[in-house]
């Protein structure tokens, strides 16, 4: 159960650094702001991703579920 909520996680998170990296370069390259609403929403969620995640990852390291 955790194992695949796990390979989901890192599945999603992969693709959102993605979207945030291409969004990002396209800021940077048009010159303008970084605080972009979207972008921010973009972050959040990798943000969110990452710390589900990295709980995931401390109750499979305890042994707790599988």
């Amino acid at each position: 159960m955790l194992t695949d909520r796990r390979a989901l996680l890192e599945h999603e998170i992969k693709k959102a650094h993605d979207d945030a990296a291409a969004m990002y370069l396209s800021i940077v390259i048009s010159g303008t702001a970084v605080h972009d609403t979207e972008y921010q929403v973009l972050k959040e969620r990798v943000a969110s991703l990452q710390f589900d995640l990295n709980i995931v990852n401390r109750l499979l390291y305890q042994g707790r579920y599988d």
